[in-house]
């Protein structure tokens, strides 16, 4: 048979030094791996032909490693010992031995059985420079790097946000500390990717972990024959950045007002001033250079209205060619929650009905939440709950407050119209506006519990 390596994950419910008895009548050498998490370094860098695992360790089931183990090194032999065979899927193809009082013989007769094949091509060779060249860049690389099978199911992870085998053999949606709604949303992603409808997805995702906002990457993984056997994900901590566009944010809001507020009481005296310019309308005087300057004035007054609540971070125009906002897709929740995080304190709470990825410009869809959110807390207290949901052509936003107490709801959009005394009463207006360069509406009515809801209508939705 020749000499054979056994690389076993020790744990208690396996005796090892019985296991290692029970193979003395063979060649093969057992290596004790006690680090789970240095599984796949220990696999890439030494030889091996067979695995044992235990059924759990360290927490984590056996099956749920092997699957990671199977897609690396698919000619290894797996043996889990402890673990009911009928648990075990029959496509994971790994040999599964049930509890019993002789566990160890029974677990170092399967070992034999797998000797007497061929070595596995990969575990049972030298790694090439490739192998350990990607495997550094995983252990070492900050960001969060991982590889998932044609199910989605986690197969390799870097050691940049996890341990790099606790989420082994498990989709997002298994994963207990994600969001469901973001979980759902990865996973959609990632079959888009598998089943070819995309080539590749790049999304910023809020996740309420360690790292608060991500940039996540997901591309194919393909095979030896051209095939996506899975994809390779890249997903980066962008923390800082968002919290200094938040500041940044708020700074061109209040901005914004200013410019609105300014232009409406620069409107209002300007109508004055045409209506007395009228009244001279009969006098021998140079009426028709002061309707001049009047209307310079009303011009300057649009310009700057146009300038405040055009996007900051676009480049210069000339003031005849139209700005064309970036417009991409984005994950209606993961903008929700970005926005939300900068605005409401913990008694206030964001709940979502459904949710979808829409086309839009990033930074003017962000600043029509932040208005509607604003609203909400401002009329409806801080113990609010707003609910952010689908309908047939957009998106909602809705809150459990006292619900808009004017005639027409569509008052509330007016320019200076406000029922709390210290607003200045554009919060609204620019939210019309801002949907309105997107090629949305937005309506007003009443929320089922009562308070204000907001529709914003016409949205591309391409799922």
């Amino acid at each position: 048979m020749g000499s054979k390596s056994v690389l076993f994950v020790t744990t208690d419910g396996v005796d090892a030094p019985a296991l290692e008895s029970a193979l003395t009548e063979t060649t093969a050498s057992i290596t004790q791996l006690s680090d789970l998490t240095a599984l796949f370094d220990t696999l890439t860098c030494s030889t091996f032909h067979a695995l044992v695992l235990p059924a759990t360790v360290d927490g984590q089931s056996g099956t749920d490693i092997a699957y990671g183990v199977r897609n690396l090194f698919p000619d290894l032999p797996v043996i889990i010992a402890g673990e009911d065979p009928e648990a075990v899927p029959d496509t994971l193809e790994v040999t599964a031995v049930e509890p019993s009082a002789r566990l160890e013989d029974a677990v170092a007769e399967a070992v034999r059985d797998s000797l007497g094949a061929e070595p596995p091509t990969v575990a049972g060779r030298p790694p090439s420079p490739m192998e350990t060249l990607l495997l550094s860049l995983f252990n070492e690389l900050p960001d969060h790097l991982y590889a998932k099978d044609e199910q989605a199911r986690h197969v390799l992870m870097g050691r940049g946000f996890n341990e790099p085998t606790d989420r082994l053999g498990l989709t997002d949606v298994e994963v207990p500390e994600l969001a469901e709604e973001h979980a759902r949303a990865a996973l959609r992603d990632e079959m888009d990717v598998i089943e070819e409808e995309t080539d590749r997805v790049e999304v910023e995702e809020f996740l309420d972990l360690d790292a608060s906002y991500v940039r996540t990457r997901k591309m194919p993984w393909y095979d030896s024959t051209g095939d996506v056997q899975g994809i390779i994900g890249h997903t980066q901590d962008i923390t800082d950045r968002k919290l200094r566009e938040h500041a940044f944010r708020r700074q061109n809001e209040r901005m914004v007002k200013v410019a609105l507020v300014a232009s409406h009481e620069l409107r209002n005296e300007l109508q004055i001033a045409y209506g007395r310019l009228e009244e001279l309308a009969d006098c021998d005087g140079p009426t028709a250079d002061i309707a001049e300057s009047l209307s310079q004035i009303s011009a300057i007054i649009d310009t700057v209205v146009e300038l405040s609540t055009s996007d900051p971070n676009g480049p210069v125009q000339h003031a005849e060619i139209e700005q064309v906002p970036k417009r991409e897709h984005v994950w209606l929740s993961r903008l929700s929650r970005e926005v939300w995080d900068t605005l409401a304190d913990s008694e206030a709470c964001l709940t979502f009905d459904g949710d979808t990825r829409i086309v839009a410009d990033q930074e003017s869809a962000g600043l029509l939440l932040q208005i509607l959110f604003q609203n909400a807390l401002e009329h409806a207290g801080p113990s609010v709950t707003v609910t952010v949901g689908l309908t047939a052509d957009g998106f909602f936003v809705a809150d459990d407050g006292p619900g808009i107490d004017v005639e027409p709801p569509e008052r509330v959009f007016d320019a200076g119209h406000t029922a709390v005394a210290e607003n200045t009463g554009f919060g609204l207006y620019v939210a019309r506006r801002v949907a309105a360069d997107q090629g949305w509406t937005v309506t007003a009515a009443e929320s089922e519990s009562g308070g204000a809801r907001f529709d914003i209508g016409n949205v591309d939705c391409p799922e």
